[in-house]
């Protein structure tokens, strides 16, 4: 038999900042630190780099070869100013666990393929239409990029050769695997890279025993579901609902990470041909606190990924902020965010507005997708008409569903949730209402995998292969353009905030909405 739990109260998924003393967490408080090393040489570690090392009192204990950079300790309290006087190393900075789950995120996407210009408004995906499982009812936010039995499930559900890679806190697979994660996850290839309170592990093939990339906080498990959740009559489906997941658990149980743990996983999905990394997270680095170190290990690991054919994705944060503002953001740099070739996403609610919350960007923001949006929630089917019929009502008031771990769900009692048990063992399911920006970048990467999965081609020794760049230019011209509004309130606890651009381009939506349909359909050319 199975059961449902209506919502009960709202867990309310919004970001604070990272970067504040308050988040930062030395891995050690006393004697030695943890430090990342960065050689002037991108592509080796040679035997004299690791002596640089030693002669400024640290010792390597980690390393990432394929881009010349390090995990080190010292207990020397000048080991920064006598590693970065050596004559192999680029820049050294403490490594830091910072928490980046709640926290707000924003992404620099450099590659920008040519801008096509003003083009027609086109309206997102319609609701209701028909999904497959128990909960599809609920998912309006598949509806609106139509990833629907009668959109993109109809011609383009992914392929199995297509691999995308949830780098968060985890997939929930102890002691019972999420029914609606479990079916398409590689248990093989998941990984945990970082220990439970987030500290990077030293070995650069990760953990790969399930007990350590179990996901104890629920938002990893989210993120997976909304992109591959299978069809099967259970719970939801994910937008590529039989394409290959894998969790990277760059995040510890309470959302703590480091950005080495990051890059690591970017190279070990590199390493391993993935096709997409989404990425719902971010952490806050002050200039001042000598941060070159994490901001260049960032850069090359993404670059490192992209060149080996992962499409990276990231969601764009939720302070309301525009990224643009250099007033605001001249003293601190926000990463991975802001690394060069990743995809910024902006978050949508029930209504194809920008979410109250969600940040914005003319040159950062690269496509929009539904995450969710509590305060653009008046008229949402049950609590009103739309155009005159009244719809099947949602429960989630204007939030978005997704699979969560039954730990997350214990451990935080604001979430709406939704419980599926099957008769088989009587184990059950947990699924969560929660919004942010975190919840567009798995979406979006969604619809990556479906363009790969249509457009790709076996090559070489990757299984199914399509460049970053050409996923990034389908996904550009068959995202549903979206007007600047006239006037755009956030309401309590936000600043005014101003949409520039065009329907064909502009600083909420970038390029518009993502659509699973046309994406897998028509690229446009």
């Amino acid at each position: 038999m199975r059961k449902f739990l209506l919502p009960a109260l709202a867990l309310f998924a919004f970001f604070a900042f990272a970067g504040s003393a308050a988040a930062r967490t030395d891995v050690a408080s006393v004697g030695a630190k943890r430090y990342v090393v960065v050689f002037n040489q991108p592509n080796a570690i040679t035997a004299a780099a690791v002596k640089d090392v030693e002669a400024a009192g640290g010792t390597v204990i980690a390393r990432l070869n394929d881009i010349g950079a390090a995990l080190a300790t010292s207990a020397n309290p000048s080991f920064i100013a006598e590693a970065e006087g050596q004559s192999s190393i680029h820049a050294v900075s403490e490594d830091v666990v910072l928490q980046m789950i709640p926290e707000e995120n924003d992404v620099l996407m450099t590659e920008q393929q040519t801008d096509p210009g003003a083009g027609p408004v086109e309206p997102a995906g319609p609701d209701p239409q028909p999904m497959p499982d128990n909960l599809g009812r609920e998912q309006w936010d598949k509806m609106r990029m139509n990833a629907t039995l009668t959109g993109s499930y109809a011609v383009q559900q992914g392929k199995k050769q297509v691999v995308v890679a949830v780098l968060d806190t985890g997939a929930e697979v102890l002691p019972t695997p999420h029914v609606d994660i479990a079916p398409n996850l590689d248990f093989a290839r998941s990984r945990s890279f970082v220990t439970s309170a987030g500290a990077a592990l030293p070995d650069p093939n990760g953990d790969p025993n399930p007990a350590a990339w179990d996901d104890r906080n629920g938002h990893g498990s989210w993120c997976l579901s909304a992109v591959g959740a299978p069809i099967n009559v259970l719970g939801i489906s994910g937008v590529a609902p039989n394409v290959t997941l894998v969790a990277l658990k760059v995040l510890g149980d309470k959302g703590g990470g480091s950005f080495f743990a990051v890059a690591n996983a970017l190279v070990y999905a590199g390493n391993n041909k993935f096709d997409v990394a989404s990425m719902s997270f971010g952490g806050l680095l002050r200039h001042a606190n000598h941060v070159q170190a994490l901001v260049t290990i960032l850069n090359r690991a993404i670059q490192y990924a992209r060149q080996n054919g992962v499409f990276p994705v990231a969601s764009a944060g939720n302070n309301g902020q525009n990224l643009d503002d250099g007033e605001f953001f001249r003293d601190f740099v926000r990463y991975p965010v802001e690394a060069p070739g990743v995809a910024a996403v902006s978050a949508t609610g029930y209504f194809n507005q920008k979410a109250f919350y969600s940040n914005y960007s003319m040159s950062k923001v690269e496509f929009a997708a539904p995450g969710g949006s509590t305060r653009n929630s008046t008229g949402v089917p049950g609590s009103g008409l739309i155009g005159g019929q009244q719809l099947a009502p949602y429960r989630g008031l204007g939030r978005v569903l997704g699979a969560f771990s039954a730990e997350g769900i214990g451990r935080i009692q604001t979430v709406d949730r939704e419980e599926e048990c099957e008769d088989a063992g009587g184990n059950c399911s947990y699924y969560a209402w929660i919004q942010g920006t975190s919840m567009a970048a798995p979406n979006a990467a969604g619809v990556a995998a479906l363009v790969i999965s249509t457009y790709g081609r076996p090559q070489n020794d990757d299984p199914w292969y399509l460049s970053p760049t050409s996923v990034e230019s389908v996904m550009q011209q068959t995202a549903n353009n979206q007007p600047c509004p006239d006037f755009f309130s956030a309401g309590p606890g936000f600043q005014q905030q101003d949409c520039d651009g065009n329907a064909g381009h502009n600083s909420f939506f970038g390029k518009g909405i993502v659509d699973a349909l046309k994406a897998s359909t028509d690229h446009g050319s």
